[in-house]
């Protein structure tokens, strides 16, 4: 036995020392410095080809169709956000007490665009014409202070000579009016002779040729009067075509609207701009959504962030799941899902089932449509769509219990046990079995005076063959 041990003690102290010798030949190149072989050019692999290599082919393609589809979604959202928004907008603005709708301003955008131009080339015009008119005006004061001043000094010269000739001939005739013509006319009576009308015909001759020119000029003075106040008129009338035109607009363009504040006309005006810019933006895409019908539009809207919610969800999932990559065929499913929850979402919401604090937001009533929250809303029910689920599925519970019904509600016993057991040829016994209680359990369930569940209706209805509603009372017994 010595023996043994002392050949199994040698034994183990070999197979250590061995250990302990391949140990120290495989530490000896550290020990003495000198640096291991290099590997071999030739297997050398580059980090570009170790990167293809770690490379998931499907992993790469589910991305690049994920990305895809959450350009697609984002690329209609915004598209039809949008075009709610602006809907949303225009129904902000009353016309009498009526809010505005797009069509209608669609149906004037023409006119709106035209307006402005029209009754700010009626204004120039209008401003033309009265400076025009003022310098006609100005003119004819010009013409007439002349005129006047012109016939002043010919009365005053035609006194003087009939003074001079009055004095020559020692004649003194009537006093006339101190008028031009008549003067020369008693002058013309006082030249008889040859040697006064020598004497003084020259004089009576300048001052009937200043008369004369004096009478055209009052003739000219006239008509520039008659001109003026033509285009008085005509300036009048232009004024009148411009307040028509303002009074149009501020009416928008229909003779039985009440003129709204200019504010609101400007406002319009806007809109219309901004209608118009859009005719030109994506090929007028989202113009053309902005003239589908509010309920339409509202739908699609759901629809798009609903889809948007779906790919956030399938998103982070993607960027969370290193090893494994989603099947292909899970993308349109889950971004289905994530629609219809979005739909089923605003449903019960605009039904009034108290999902929300604030059902105005969604367009409850006469509230205007917030597109804002119906956005928000669709895209949570998207991103959450387990959380989502179960809140509908807890909404229906709620409303199919609320409308009452043998299988959602509890009832109380109605019926004597002992007669409806005879009529059905059924035991007691059988029928606590069936519950899963005792005889006295089952007496005391069906004496009226305890609730039984849905599931035991159905069961108790079932084993005695009769409707559940000649079985359970919704009171309890008297």
């Amino acid at each position: 036995m010595e023996v043994a041990m002392s050949e199994g003690g040698s034994s183990a102290e070999t197979t250590a020392a061995n250990s302990a010798a391949t140990r120290i030949a495989t530490l000896a190149p550290a020990a003495t410095g000198s640096p291991p072989p290099p590997p071999d050019p030739a297997k050398r692999v580059g980090w570009v080809r170790r990167g293809l290599r770690e490379i998931n082919p499907l992993r790469v393609i589910g991305g690049v169709v994920l990305a895809l589809l959450v350009f697609l979604a984002a690329a209609s959202a915004v598209m039809f956000f949008a075009a709610a928004q602006l809907q949303s907008r225009i129904s902000d603005l009353n016309l009498n007490g009526v809010p505005l709708t797009i069509w209608r301003v669609a149906a004037f955008g023409d006119e709106f665009a035209n307006s402005a131009a029209e009754i700010q080339k009626l204004r120039s015009q209008i401003e033309i014409d009265q400076r025009n008119l003022a310098g006609d005006k100005n003119r004819y004061l010009v013409m007439s202070a002349d005129q006047k001043d012109a016939a002043d000094r010919i009365v005053e010269d035609a006194l003087a000579l009939r003074q001079k000739i009055e004095s020559a001939t020692q004649v003194t005739r009537p006093p006339v009016a101190p008028d031009a013509a008549e003067t020369i006319t008693s002058i013309e009576l006082l030249l008889a002779n040859d040697d006064l009308r020598a004497r003084f015909g020259d004089e009576l001759a300048a001052i009937k040729k200043r008369y004369a020119e004096n009478r055209d000029l009052r003739a000219l003075i006239k008509t520039e009067e008659a001109k003026a106040l033509g285009f008085q008129t005509w300036i009048d009338s232009e004024i009148e075509q411009r307040k028509a035109r303002v009074d149009a607009a501020a009416r928008l363009f229909g003779e039985t609207n009440a003129a709204v504040a200019p504010e609101i006309v400007d406002r319009i005006r806007n809109i219309t701009a901004e209608l118009t810019a859009l005719k030109t933006i994506l090929y007028g895409s989202i113009y053309s959504v902005a003239l589908w019908t509010n309920d339409t539009l509202v739908l699609l809207l759901l629809i798009s962030m609903g889809v948007l919610g779906a790919a956030l969800n399938l998103l982070a999932l993607f960027f969370t799941n290193d090893d494994n990559s989603l099947s292909f065929g899970e993308y349109p499913l889950r971004l289905a899902f994530g629609a219809v929850l979005a739909i089923v979402m605003f449903i019960v919401a605009k039904a009034g089932v108290p999902i929300l604090a604030d059902t105005t937001k969604i367009g409850g009533g006469n509230a205007p449509l917030n597109p804002y929250f119906i956005s928000l809303l669709a895209v949570i029910s998207g991103l959450m769509s387990d959380r989502a689920m179960g809140t509908i599925q807890n909404v229906a519970a709620t409303v199919l219990k609320s409308i009452g019904g043998t299988d959602f509600s509890q009832r109380y016993g109605r019926v004597v046990l002992d007669d409806a057991l005879k009529a059905a040829n059924r035991d007691i016994e059988g029928l606590a079995r069936l519950l899963e209680i005792d005889a006295d359990a089952t007496k005391k369930l069906l004496s009226g005076t305890e609730a039984i569940s849905p599931d035991r209706q159905k069961l108790i209805s079932a084993y005695l063959g009769q409707r559940p509603r000649d079985l359970f009372s919704d009171l309890p017994a008297g």
